[in-house]
């Protein structure tokens, strides 16, 4: 712009006067244009920007005046200032004329040359300062471009991000009520992302979650709207589309996840969980759409990796039936329409009963019994969970009262929470009261979790946990073994109590499963951490003969009894207890059993966990004082063991834990007993 010449237009049908204008306006800056008529001004003025036109008044053919109103008639040119030139004094009536169609001043012939220059230069000036403030208007303009796409994209995958999803959701909302369409909500979450930004950082996982918007917005239809929610969580928008349409949309995203996403030399196998939500069936507003199509996300989160759920599943007799069911559970409680069984836990050492887990049992006025599996999602769903759980303590609380006072105490009654509750502020407040109004001992409680409620919010539930601990009440981890980081949750986590989860039990007697070595190995693990150890699901002898064999703590399992009413529970454990001698079942199993010296070591194989030792001194450049006292951390030996065996100071052995741990990246010797589990089990699979 300041190389460019300055444009003037003069205007004037005779050659002298365009030669006298342009002898006063000779400027270098100056580009002067001119015209012998208001046609050809007009033609000029299409062509080039003008800073100024000086415009003769009266010309033959189309005069100053016309030509002006052309001149102001035009958009591009309207703001151009006018000076008008004429030989002749002219009337008032002349000169408003002149003023009405746009002129801005009057000159007279014959003109002052320094007036007339003058004149021109402050029209320059306020051209140039125009240009000036369109130039900066642009660039605000332009700003405010990049602005607004930064407050409504994601910065890191450039996908919309929640705010501008938030406002798309209401819009898409209301075209689809207007022009009575359906509109599917995905609510899409990552499973075991956390993992890659622990283990490779979150520079690799920041690059893998570009990569997997890029595949999402590749997979998803031209007219659907995704979005990036935060962390790994995305959403989309399908508008105008059925149950099935969106439905197809899903299982395209899941399949596209199948192939994986090369970044460097890694290879990464991801999967993802999606809830889905169809407007207006699930939900007629944003706020409830997307409410439920979290909850089924929820669901689908809890069914295991790599799943969908619908939070409905479409006209039939089943959503009629979950319909009605969400309905009644609001009463069933004050209906007394819940029952509790006690499923007895044999202590494998004694034979006794030492606990019992409890389960709810809905007793349907019209359906009958109804399965927990059935009934607590849709009780989580609608937060009626919170009120259930608040119930079944209380219950339980009531119920060992009852005992008591039959002269019958068994040790611990275990019961099972939703995971929403450890997020629940006044959750341990509530327990408090409780068991403070039923005057039961905090011992003679215990409550299990399972993996699920650690997935998010680690720092949260191990918080509360810890103050379940302080109050004494036992705590379990249910369905060891099945979730995603299930060593990592015994090294972050003080648990109590494990219970192998049953699928691992069906299968022990299997030879081409290896759920026997990974029994093994849980057990193992179990007694160096000084956790007790529950197997679930034991049905057959089978079964029983391995888990006695291997020495696990205690037997959950229809195979000495399935759950049973208070008042069979009690009847049972009175049997049961009051022998001393093994059941006929026990017995039948015991027949064949080595009987090993109590100081033996058992679990794994110590040829398996030596060689496991070994392998580790060489893949992390062990010393051989390192490696005396690596064996004896994972034989379980405190510093002082470990100081009185190799005759060394504990303060030696404390710099040579460091030092392990260090070569080792691990922060604690639970880390560190669980890497060598790990190679164990390996070991253990290969032979």
């Amino acid at each position: 712009m300041c190389n460019e010449k300055i444009n003037i237009l003069i205007v004037d049908d005779r050659p002298e006067n365009l030669l006298a204008l342009e002898a006063i306006l000779d400027e270098e800056e100056y580009n002067l244009i001119k015209a012998f008529s208001g046609e050809e001004a007009l033609r000029f003025l299409l062509q080039y920007d003008f800073a100024a036109i000086l415009l003769d008044v009266q010309m033959p053919g189309m005069d100053g005046f016309t030509t002006a109103k052309f001149i102001r008639a035009r958009e591009k040119t309207k703001n151009i200032p006018i000076l008008f030139i004429t030989a002749n004094y002219m009337d008032s009536e002349h000169i408003f004329m002149g003023y009405s169609v746009g002129a801005i001043d009057y000159i007279l012939k014959p003109f002052n040359p320094i007036i007339l220059k003058s004149k021109v230069e402050r029209f320059v000036e306020l051209y140039l300062l125009r240009q000036k403030l369109i130039i900066q208007s642009n660039k605000l303009e332009e700003k405010n471009k990049v602005i607004e796409y930064m407050a409504y994209h994601d910065g890191l995958t450039d996908l919309p991000n929640r705010r501008k999803f938030n406002e798309e959701l209401i819009r898409f909302v209301n075209i689809a009520k207007s022009t009575n369409e359906s509109l599917g909500l995905m609510y899409l979450d990552l499973d075991r992302f956390k993992y890659i930004n622990d283990s490779l950082g979150h520079s690799m996982g920041d690059k893998l979650l570009q990569h997997l918007a890029k595949r999402l917005s590749m997979t998803i239809r031209d007219s659907d709207f995704v979005a990036r929610m935060g962390g790994d969580e995305f959403v989309v928008l399908l508008p105008n589309s059925n149950r099935e349409q969106c439905l197809e949309v899903t299982e395209n995203i899941l399949d596209a996840f199948k192939n994986p996403f090369t970044i460097h030399s890694y290879e990464f196998h991801l999967t993802a969980c999606i809830g889905l939500a169809i407007f207006p069936f699930d939900g007629e507003d944003a706020n409830t759409l997307l409410k439920n199509a979290d909850a089924a996300l929820y669901r689908a989160k809890e069914q295991g990796k790599n799943k969908f759920s619908v939070y409905h599943s479409g006209m039939n007799l089943q959503s009629y039936r979950t319909f009605l069911m969400q309905n009644d559970l609001r009463n069933a409680i004050e209906n007394e329409e819940f029952t509790l069984v006690y499923q007895p836990r044999i202590q494998l050492s004694s034979e006794q009963v030492v606990s019992a887990e409890a389960f709810i049992r809905w007793n349907h006025p019209k359906w009958g019994t109804i399965s927990p599996n059935e009934f607590i999602p849709i009780a989580e769903e609608s937060e009626l969970i919170f009120e259930i759980d608040k119930w079944v303590l209380q219950t339980v609380c009531k119920q060992i009262n009852s005992w008591d006072h039959l002269g019958f105490s068994p040790t611990r009654i275990a019961i099972n929470f939703s995971a929403k509750h450890f997020l629940q502020q006044n959750f341990i407040e509530q327990i408090k009261k409780i068991l403070h109004d039923s005057k039961i001992d905090p011992k003679r409680i215990e409550i299990e979790i399972t993996e699920t409620a650690l997935l998010k919010n680690e720092d949260i539930v191990k918080h509360t946990l810890k103050q379940l601990k302080d109050m004494d009440i036992h705590v379990s981890l249910d369905d060891f073994g099945i979730g995603y980081s299930s060593i990592n949750y015994l090294r972050d986590f003080h648990f109590d109590t494990v219970k192998i989860d049953k699928s691992y039990i069906q299968e022990i007697t299997l030879p081409q499963k290896n759920s026997h070595s990974i029994v093994e190995s849980m057990i193992f693990l179990g007694k160096k951490l000084n956790i007790n150890v529950v197997a679930e699901g034991v049905e057959t002898t089978e079964q029983l003969q391995q888990l006695i064999e291997l020495q696990c703590d205690e037997i959950q399992g229809y195979i000495y009894s399935q759950p049973l009413p208070p008042n069979d529970f009690l009847h049972y454990s009175n049997s049961k207890n009051s022998n001393n001698m093994a059941t006929n079942i026990t017995k039948t199993v015991k027949d064949n059993v080595i009987v090993l010296n109590p100081k033996e070591e058992i679990g794994i194989n110590r040829e398996i966990i030596q060689h496991a030792v070994q392998q580790f001194k060489i893949d992390f450049a062990l010393s051989n004082r390192e490696l005396d006292v690596f064996s004896l951390i994972v034989e379980g030996s405190s510093n002082k063991v470990i100081s009185e065996k190799l005759f060394i100071s504990e303060h030696t052995v404390k710099n040579h834990i460091t030092n392990i741990l260090s070569k080792l990246r691990v922060a604690d010797r639970v880390h560190a007993i669980a890497l060598v589990y790990e190679q164990c089990i390996n070991k253990k699979n290969v032979q």
